[in-house]
């Protein structure tokens, strides 16, 4: 999970489908966002895998940038990185038959 760079209450998460089916739910690849802290949530997955999508992504392989909009950045255990530069509306793959991607971390070039 990870939290909006400017709007609190704002958070993003990949979810999986459980402690040992660490696949996403339904094989299709989709981040969730809450604008209201949890209270609801709203998938995002233009532009990613939505059938048969199977990689994991770890805790620490997700993250934003300080841009305005907020980029998200999302690596998977296959080796893929996608990247949205619209704080999650669209998404296109930024990287791909990389080795596991355990972490992710982007700044905002000035």
């Amino acid at each position: 999970m990870v939290a909006h760079p400017h709007r609190p209450g704002s958070i993003y998460v990949f979810p999986l489908a459980g402690d040992f089916d660490r696949r996403p739910p339904e094989e299709r690849a989709r981040v969730y966002r809450s604008e209201d802290a949890g209270e609801r949530w709203r998938a995002l997955s233009r532009g990613l895998p939505q059938e048969g999508f199977h990689p994991a992504v770890l805790r620490d392989a997700m993250c934003t940038d300080g841009g305005s909009p907020a980029g998200i950045y999302f690596g998977t255990r296959s080796g893929a990185v996608f990247a949205s530069a619209d704080e999650g509306e669209s998404w296109y793959e930024l990287a791909r038959y990389l080795p596991d991607v355990l972490t992710v971390r982007a700044v905002e070039l000035v």
